[in-house]
């Protein structure tokens, strides 16, 4: 269900001529997330919406991470025909608040860079850039977001 809307969702980026927000996952890494508690199912009326995945750090994006504790935002997908509800930003928030009762000060994340709209999007959500990196294996940078909880 999981691999379903993230699929879903990298396909309608591609169809908008859009850059990938991700690859395209196996099953173990989702798996994998999903054991460690840190990969969760949005659902509407019982009907699965939407993805991300919380989780406690990110060394590739985040190297040498010092100063508040963090969260990382991963993987947030909404399925296409739910977008403009408002279902990213109550994942968004629904996370950050998670953050915040786990003692954590800041939740981070990264986008695209190319992806100026998905980055517009999440600066309206309160996140601040904090520069690109570019991901060993990635072909584009990603510009590195983080708020406060």
């Amino acid at each position: 269900m999981l691999l379903d809307v993230l699929s879903e969702a990298r396909e309608d980026q591609v169809r908008q001529g859009l850059p990938p927000s991700w690859r395209v996952l196996p099953h173990s890494a989702v798996a994998a997330g999903i054991d460690r508690g840190e990969t969760y199912l949005v659902q509407l009326a019982g009907d699965p919406v939407g993805t991300f995945a919380l989780e406690s750090e990110d060394a590739a994006v985040w190297p040498g991470s010092d100063g508040p504790k963090a969260a990382y935002l991963h993987r947030l997908a909404v399925l296409p025909f739910h977008h403009g509800r408002g279902i990213g930003a109550f994942a968004v928030d629904w996370a950050a608040r998670t953050a915040a009762v786990r003692g954590c000060l800041l939740l981070r994340l990264d986008a695209v860079a190319a992806n100026a709209r998905l980055c517009s999007w999440y600066e309206r959500l309160g996140f601040a850039p904090r520069g690109e990196v570019l991901l060993p294996g990635w072909q584009r940078a990603s510009m590195r977001f983080e708020r406060e909880v």
